[in-house]
């Protein structure tokens, strides 16, 4: 618990420290810049990067201007004067390390004249910028949102040494990951089968169906193959980092903005626009156990064409070789090392009530004295994976204020991963019984081999959009088209029917090493499925000024969006019938659902230091009808280094197109107590004084599914006691009411009416599973973000960052006849922070990073920790931190060398939860110390 408040108390320390030191300094440092002659926009983008400042700007601010070059030792501030010498553009700095551009001209008068702001008060009249959050395009250099916004640019991501997008996601503080391993096989749950290798990430504890994705402002096909348990998802693998410019996180409810699913939060992946010349990019890594290998190879080039228009192409290939679960020691049931015992699993004879007779196992499976069977120690803990990326945009004026943007983007990857063979408790048949007292044998296939599944998936995104001005307003006119596909075949797995039929036929005999090839073929066939999920829209957007204030201009922006999604989904005949030993059934879909909305934003300048924002959105999805999202946020500058801010929003989310399917079923039948909601049955029996029913297990439909509604609330502040220190603190609470939910009338009869299948005389037959709208979770936290920024010309640049988040409650109420639980701390930590201190200074940069995360109560929520674990002393997994080092050398010209080692001290995951074998799959990473090189090249 210490070392996740510890990382924290650290950064404060340091930020202020670090101020204590700006102050005596005072001095920016000079760089010697060289910036050729070429459009302005790629000059703005080197000038950035030699300097490692941001600068804010609309696309069309900077479309078809051209800048001079430069060679000299300035500041950054005074090379981005003479960048812009003679372009119409001038820079405002909003701290030491950001700026913004601006129109030169003078602003239009205000109706009544206002106080003259100082300059470091931030305030001016500028052009537009996009931040999400909001729809409105900011004409104040004053970006801060009423709304928490998180930024990770392309400085962040390169100085991660994270290959992927979901790796890099899931160390934010406040992030869930849902990782590809745990996503094929339905989260657990003891499925066998590794049908769909997705990787995603979700907000706040509430799950990826109330995370929002969006690629450059726009939703995205779902996966098209996804568990049932987690719904439909964006699979985040589909994504290259090497395309990626910035990502955004909004967080709280913002379906008044972006429509259904906002309920946790947005997550904005914004692609790369342009690039000046061209740039190519290898990268090798390899963990200190010399395994888990990863090769990248990625390009970009811009082409400026006539105009002012450029086209952006850029190519990444990704190759990662698979980990699986033997190489590592710690990943095993044997929880001897803990004083928790040992929980493989003996192979052999049971008798009736299944005590042990004897164990029997293939002296070919390796196993051993003993049988010890560890399902664990077969996993894959990374999988395998290649992927082809290809992207490319173009960006062409079309005279005056008109822009036409199109983008294309195309991905075929392939995954590959492997679980333990199947293995079962089998009721033997007399004929096959050794002795009189084997009634069961617990076996492994090892001779159909380990269950192992290959995912291909291909995507493609396509979107077109026209941008023009009318009067002092902008439009924006857009259409877009989704597409992925995934074929995922699966190769172990035992069919029921055939396995028997060969057993009684004498066909199959147990461990022998010579069974019949054919016999193992209709035993374990491969079994293969194949989806598509599509997504079309069209959208018009219009934004400017609405009408004078006292205080300023009121902004507005307003538009209508209209699109369908659609759902094809063709599982193996095998799972329809539920032929396959513990495998859920899924059945074929075919469906769509089409869905348009009415939105407006207004952002009121109440006074000079506050700000109301304004937000109502009207969603109409086919079969749910219309459904009003409204927002306010209010924003109040206190004092000149001190801002208030404030956010109250309702969301919904329909329900999906996965949740219209039936859920995840195992059973044929079932034997249940008979209770007075549930008789009479049909078929009843008596068992030591009490009677139980004998029932058909099913799963339906359910057509009359509501959509999820939830209410959220943020409360912050921000402090910006200097221009290149700020601190932001926001608490949030969200409630998400109507929460779909899989059940049957065994959890509560009253919650699942329609569980109950009863035939023509009333006699209960069957219980049924289904989906129901009976869930209520409550989440509140606190989360902090802080940045500092040092600039000195003796001691290079220095900059510290800090985020964390934590979850003080986590109430879950899964029906209504259950009490609703505190889950926070339980099975997840409740906390988690990132830091990051980097250091400039010549041609090197430096990146020392931690992540802490804290510790995980065993106990059940609502209830004590459990005897065996008390008696162990091992109630709680312990916290951890890792610490990360990066190094860029860019002293040889056009070349850039990095260094990239992530878990230096080579930490082993911990885990004393006997059902997560050693590790947690959605914190932990599983490589140990991992180093990476890079090597990039640019050229004109």
């Amino acid at each position: 618990m210490a070392k996740p408040r510890f990382t924290l108390a650290l950064c404060c320390a340091l930020s202020f420290t670090g101020a204590a030191v700006a102050a005596e300094t005072g001095q920016a440092a000079r760089t010697a810049f060289e910036i050729r002659a070429g459009s302005l926009d790629k000059a703005l983008e080197t000038l950035a990067r030699q300097s490692r400042i941001q600068i804010l700007y609309a696309p069309e601010l900077v479309a078809g201007r051209r800048s001079r070059g430069l060679s000299a030792a300035l500041t950054p501030a005074e090379a981005l004067e003479r960048l812009l010498a003679g372009t119409g553009l001038r820079a405002v700095a909003v701290n030491a390390n950001t700026f913004l551009l601006q129109r030169a001209r003078a602003p239009a008068p205000a109706p009544r004249p206002a106080p003259s702001p100082r300059a470091d008060d931030a305030i001016a009249s500028l052009e537009s910028v996009e931040v999400t959050g909001t729809r409105i395009q900011r004409h104040d250099i004053d970006v801060l949102t009423p709304s928490p916004v998180t930024l990770i640019t392309r400085e962040d991501i390169e100085a991660s040494g994270h290959q992927t997008l979901f790796d890099l996601l899931r160390a934010r503080p406040g992030m869930v990951g849902h990782h590809p391993v745990d996503v094929a096989v339905e989260g657990g749950g003891g499925v066998q089968q590794p049908f769909a290798a997705a990787a995603t990430t979700s907000l706040n504890a509430l799950g990826p169906r109330a995370t929002l994705f969006l690629v450059d402002g726009r939703r995205v096909a779902q996966y098209g193959l996804i568990s049932t348990e987690l719904g439909g998802l964006v699979d985040l693998d589909g994504i290259p980092l090497s395309m990626v410019e910035r990502i955004e996180i909004l967080r709280g409810g913002a379906s008044a903005i972006y429509g259904a699913d906002a309920m946790a939060g947005v997550v904005n992946i914004i692609l790369r626009r342009e690039l000046e010349g061209g740039e190519v990019s290898a990268r090798y890594g390899e963990s200190a156990h010399g395994d888990a290998q990863e090769r990248r190879v990625s390009f970009g080039n811009g082409f400026d064409l006539r105009r002012g228009g450029h086209l952006f192409v850029s190519g990444d290939r990704f190759e990662r070789e698979a980990l699986g679960a033997g190489r590592r020691d710690w990943r095993t049931q044997d929880m001897r090392r803990f004083g928790l015992g040992d929980w493989r699993y003996p192979l052999g004879y049971r008798d009736e009530d299944g005590a042990l007779l004897r164990t029997d196992c293939p002296a070919w499976s390796g196993l051993g004295p003993g049988c010890l069977f560890d399902p664990p120690r077969y996993d894959t803990l990374q999988p395998a994976q290649e992927r082809t990326s290809l992207y490319a945009r173009l960006q062409q004026p079309l005279g005056g204020d008109r822009l036409f943007d199109l983008s294309a983007r195309a991905s075929d990857a392939r995954q590959t991963l492997s679980a333990a063979p199947f293995y079962a408790r089998v009721r033997l048949p007399e004929a096959l019984r050794q002795t009189p007292q084997d009634y069961y044998l617990d076996y492994a296939f090892f001779d159909t081999g380990p269950v192992r599944g290959i995912t291909d998936t291909r995507s493609a995104d396509v979107a077109a959009r026209l941008q023009g001005g009318w009067r002092r307003w902008d439009w924006t006119l857009q259409a877009s088209y989704s597409r992925n596909q995934v074929t995922s075949r699966a190769e172990g797995l035992v069919r029921t029917d055939a396995f028997m039929d060969a057993l009684e036929a004498g066909e199959y005999r147990f461990g022998a090493p010579d069974n019949p090839r054919e016999v193992l073929e209709r035993i374990s066939p491969d079994v293969s499925s194949r989806g598509v999920s599509t997504f079309e829209q069209v959208g018009l957007e219009a934004h400017g000024p609405l009408f004078s204030m006292p205080a300023g201009e009121a902004m507005m922006a307003a538009g209508i969006e209209y699109g369908r999604d659609r759902l094809r989904h063709r599982p193996d005949a095998l799972i329809v019938t539920r032929a396959l030993a513990l495998a859920p059934q899924k059945l074929d879909v075919d469906t769509g659902r089409r869905h348009a909305s009415l939105f407006a934003e207004v952002s009121l300048p109440l006074a000079r230091r506050l700000q109301a924002d304004l937000a109502a959105r009207v969603d109409q999805r086919e079969g749910y009808g219309s459904r009003l999202s409204p927002k306010i946020g209010m924003k109040w500058r206190a004092r000149d280094r001190f801002t208030l801010r404030a956010t109250a929003a309702d969301g919904y989310r329909a329900p999906s197109l996965f949740e219209l399917r039936q859920p995840v079923n195992f059973d044929s039948y079932a034997i249940v107590a008979r209770t007075p909601a549930l008789a009479p049955c049909a078929f009843e029996f008596e068992f030591e004084d009490a009677a139980y029913c004998i029932v058909e297990r099913g799963a339906v439909e359910n057509p009359d599914l509501r959509p999820e509604t939830s209410r959220s609330y943020t409360l912050g502040a921000v402090w910006t006691p200097a221009r290149d220190l700020s601190v932001e603190l926001d608490r949030f609470r969200i409630i998400r009411r109507n929460e779909i939910q899989p059940g049957n009338a065994l959890v509560d009869p009253a919650a699942f009416p329609r569980s109950l299948r009863r035939d023509a005389d009333g006699l209960l037959i069957g219980i049924d599973d289904y989906f129901e709208n009976v869930g209520r979770t409550d989440v509140r936290g606190w989360e902090v973000q802080a940045r500092y920024v040092l600039e000195s010309a003796r001691f290079g640049r220095w900059s510290l960052q800090a985020a964390g988040q934590v979850l003080d409650r986590i109430e879950r109420q899964p029906h209504p006849g259950a009490p609703a639980l505190q889950h926070a701390g339980h099975g997840a930590p409740d906390r988690s922070a990132l830091a990051s201190l980097q250091w400039s200074r010549g041609d090197w940069t430096t990146t020392l990073s931690a992540r802490a995360v804290g510790p995980v109560r065993l106990a059940e929520p609502g209830d004590f920790c459990p005897r065996f674990y008390l008696r162990a002393g091992r109630c709680n997994t312990p916290g951890w931190t890792t610490w990360d080092l990066n190094l860029v050398y860019a002293g040889v010209p056009n070349w850039r060398f990095s260094l990239n080692v992530r878990n230096l001290a080579d930490r082993e995951p911990v885990n004393y939860d006997i059902d997560k074998a050693g590790y947690d799959i959605a914190w932990d990473d599983p490589r140990g110390r991992y180093v990476l090189l890079g090597v990039s090249y640019r050229f004109e």
